[in-house]
């Protein structure tokens, strides 16, 4: 029951949030405005979207357009920040999306044009009516969930009745609560309420509200301006791929702790109708029939799961809030979009839980009610040998399966989703070679045993026999173990490869983060340093948005540079050509995520937006580097192509001796700056770029000793069935003279046996399982990849905490039933 509560809780909390990102990502640029398929944005960095364009543009007769600004801050209450994440501050021209919303539709207007006003979703004109008055500033729009826990944080801190201010201590406009999936992390507010709070904001887009028909869009884009252009919204097939991947890893997440759960479910039947065996006989003599007993075993299970689904889904709302802060950061720092609070159908949510747990427990009751069945029978007799034969054919033809359509989706698909199969082939391959090599590894260990240990040899000959009652157990502690060996491995290699680039890339004796209007480069050369600027850009390239980010070409950093492939014409003997040809702007260099993910190779020619005018020019990728953990396409290019003064930056690396350091400290904290935060030690923000590696993967540390737990107890289930079974022999050895102690000791041998021969087969079905991992998921979901490290002391470290779990586990039925008097299985057994 327990373990059903678990996977129905796990799985609804997974489908809740599945839905509830998909809703935010469909809605995440229209901003509660049903029907916009388009948007007008800036491509010139020289030039942005400026109020003037926009009323240019209603001027000229484009009255469905609707400006959107957007500025991301913190919320004040008493002067103390509240937010720990910043917030969306959303401000939209309300007096033109209602004029636009209540104006009628001529008559003269085309079909298509007037079913798309009587479609209108009734969201939207709420939005502009919410507001009260047009153009009101004294009212926004935020969900429910958000201003609770802005509330609450509040009230913590300055009592109760907060007053919500700005940083500079400017009273936000009073906000009510509307409940729809795009509000996630948003308030949104009319645009005269949000420039009284920020007016330097800049516009964002212009929305273009309802369908428009082709020669009014083509009429639209012969109106803009050259820095001005007409895009579709949510059409972008790159951000398609990374929320599909995150619903697919979610989604696979939750199904293989579901598979694992019903392991236990599966051992759990097994104890069940074992000591339900002797009731079940006399029913049987009774003259009730075997079928009858079946249909009343699986209405309980049935109804047992229904009880287990409707707990479990009120523990998965519950996760699901808990998650959602988690989440929203993953998906805004990973895909560019925000978790809402999505509008979550309860009965959908039932069916679909109840629907998949159902199926789960019906299949995991088959093989302990096909036992059962053949337990029961009185007419038929089971040939052992000729089943085993049986049995050890269907497992090799498994395997030959398995593996077939493992080899084939892995090199010949390239859909994450059926790479994902293919993992999960990989894994059942391994379980069929376990299965097949179990008795004849254990055989082997009997002759490595010493004939002066009999009691030993005898308890290692009886775990042959145990192999076969506790397959199924076995295989989940093999499916554990196969998960945590490539887990660990992969995210070791992550963290060594990360290390490396990340030595080799922080070049700099210390970096500067400030944006202050200070002329940082004076200040350093007065001082002896060599400082150089990162200045950074973001441009349009095809249908992504790709950085573009300035790189020194100085020997120091020619040998920071950390490349995965070079232009063929190009090596290490030769590499100052390639940087020759860097600065002369001759070509650039790609990371991995621009290069695999947009399916371009070294020596092909790209044209790119110039960093600084704008204009497209022609560029030779000269190589590509590795950049891990960045979800966004990557250009190098040299600093003379940016222009200071339409470039952003703010970060400075620096070199020089210690003293030169001091000078240009004194210096910045004779101009106010901060220096304690604003410089960094390049050894410092290593450290500091490693403990955010660790903490952002401690969550894996616990799903992996979640699962082996899982695990433990379905092999503790198994045991306490087969405890029952091998009482006579275990009667047997304590009545010669064997203490209990040496029984207990013996038992868990047995066990810690089973376990020990898995992890040997899991290793290397672990090492390819993060193989598959880095070259292949990793490949597709994110378009980066690193080396795998084959780590024997990770090796040796899950083996160590598999064992320790296991043992923990299993010890209790142990000392059970070492306790038990002999008398009492004695009688049991007459």
């Amino acid at each position: 029951m327990s373990s059903l509560l678990i996977a129905a809780a796990g799985l609804s909390a997974v489908l809740i949030i599945n839905d509830s990102a998909k809703q935010s990502y469909q809605s995440n640029e229209q901003f509660l405005i049903a029907n916009v398929q388009n948007q007008i944005v800036s491509v010139d960095n020289t030039k942005a979207l400026s109020r003037a364009d926009y009323a240019s543009l209603r001027r000229a007769g484009f009255t469905e357009l609707v400006a959107v600004a957007q500025t991301r801050r913190h919320i004040y209450a008493d002067g103390k920040r509240l937010t720990r994440r910043s917030i969306d501050h959303t401000g939209i021209d309300t007096f033109a999306l209602y004029s636009q919303l209540s104006s009628p539709v001529a008559l003269s207007a085309s079909k298509e044009h007037q079913l798309a006003y009587e479609k209108q979703d009734e969201n939207a004109v709420l939005l502009a009516l919410d507001f009260g008055n047009v153009g009101s500033q004294n009212q926004a729009i935020i969900h429910p969930t958000l201003l609770d826990s802005l509330s609450a944080e509040a009230e913590e801190l300055s009592g109760p009745r907060p007053i919500f201010t700005s940083a500079d201590g400017r009273l936000l406009p009073k906000l009510y609560a509307h409940k729809n999936a795009s509000l996630g992390n948003d308030i949104i507010m009319s645009m005269a309420a949000l420039y009284g709070l920020y007016p330097e904001t800049e516009l964002s887009a212009l929305l273009l509200i309802g369908d428009a028909p082709a020669n009014r869009l083509d009429a639209l884009k012969a109106a803009l301006p050259s820095h001005l252009n007409l895009q579709s919204l949510n059409n972008s097939e790159q951000d398609s791929e990374l929320t599909s991947s995150f619903h697919l890893n979610l989604m696979a997440m939750a199904l293989l702790m579901f598979v694992v759960c019903l392991f236990i479910v599966v051992n759990a039947i097994n104890l069940l109708m074992h000591t339900r065996m002797p009731w079940l006989k006399i029913c049987r003599q009774l003259g009730i029939g075997r079928k009858q007993l079946m249909l009343v075993q699986l209405a309980e299970v049935g109804f047992l799961t229904l009880i287990a689904c409707l707990i479990g889904i009120v523990l998965g709302l519950e996760l699901a809030k808990l998650a959602s802060p988690t989440v929203q950061a993953t998906l805004e720092n990973l895909y560019q979009v925000e978790v809402g609070y999505g509008q979550i159908s309860l009965i959908t949510l039932f069916l679909q839980v109840f629907g998949i747990s159902l199926v789960g427990c019906i299949t995991a009751s088959l093989l302990p009610l096909q036992k059962l069945n053949q337990n029961l029978s009185s007419t038929k007799a089971v040939d052992e040998a000729k089943s085993q034969a049986f049995w050890h054919k269907m497992t090799w033809a498994c395997f030959v399966v398995f593996a077939v359509i493992g080899i084939i989706l892995l090199n010949f698909v390239q859909a994450l989703w059926l790479l994902l199969i293919a993992t999960a082939c990989v894994i059942l391959a391994g379980c069929c070679i376990l299965l097949i090599n179990y008795p004849l590894a254990l055989r082997q260990i009997v002759k490595l045993i010493p004939k002066s240990l009999p009691l030993l040899r005898v308890s290692t000959k009886q775990s042959v026999s145990l192999s076969g009652k506790t397959k199924i157990a076995c295989c989940a502690f093999f499916i554990a173990a196969t998960s945590n060996i490539g887990m660990n491995l992969m995210v070791d290699s992550f963290r060594g490869a990360t290390f490396s680039w990340l030595e080799q890339r922080l070049a700099a004796d210390y970096y500067i983060y400030s944006n202050t209007a200070l002329e940082l480069d004076d200040i350093a050369k007065a001082s002896d340093l060599v400082i150089h600027q990162r200045f950074e850009n973001y441009t349009q390239f095809g249908k992504r948005e790709i950085q573009q980010f300035s790189y020194p070409s100085t020997q120091r950093f020619q040998k920071a540079m950390s490349f995965y492939e070079l232009a063929p014409q190009y090596s290490q003997e030769n590499i100052s050509e390639l940087w020759h040809a860097f600065e002369n702007a001759n070509g650039i260099l790609v990371n991995q995520q621009f290069a695999f993910g947009m399916g371009y190779e070294v020596n092909d020619k790209v044209s790119i937006p110039h960093p600084s005018t704008g204009k497209l020019s022609e560029y030779n990728i000269l190589g590509i580097i590795y950049d891990f953990g960045n979800p966004s396409a990557q250009v190098l290019m040299p600093i003379r192509l940016f222009d200071p003064s339409t470039t952003s930056y703010f970060i400075y690396s620096i070199q020089g001796s210690e003293a030169s350091i001091d000078r240009f400290t004194q210096s910045l904290l004779q101009n106010d700056i901060d220096i304690e935060k604003q410089i960094i030690e390049t050894s410092e923000l290593l450290r500091l770029s490693m403990q955010a590696f660790d903490d952002t993967f401690v969550i894996t540390d616990g799903l992996n000793i979640v699962t082996l737990l899982v695990a433990a107890l379905s092999l503790a289930c198994a045991i306490v069935v087969i405890m029952n079974d091998v009482r006579p022999q275990n009667m047997l050895i304590r009545s010669l003279g064997v203490s209990a102690f040496k029984t207990q000791f013996l038992a868990l041998f047995q066990y810690v046996l089973l376990c020990l021969v898995a992890l040997i087969f899991a290793t290397p079905f672990g090492i390819l399982l993060a193989w598959v991992l880095i070259t292949d998921i990793n490949y597709q979901a994110f378009s980066w990849t690193y080396p795998l490290l084959i780590s024997l002391t990770k090796i040796a470290k899950v083996y160590a905490l598999s064992l320790c779990v296991v043992i923990l586990v299993i010890i209790v039925p142990l000392i059970r039933a070492g306790k038990r008097p002999l008398i009492n299985d004695i009688r049991q057994v007459n």
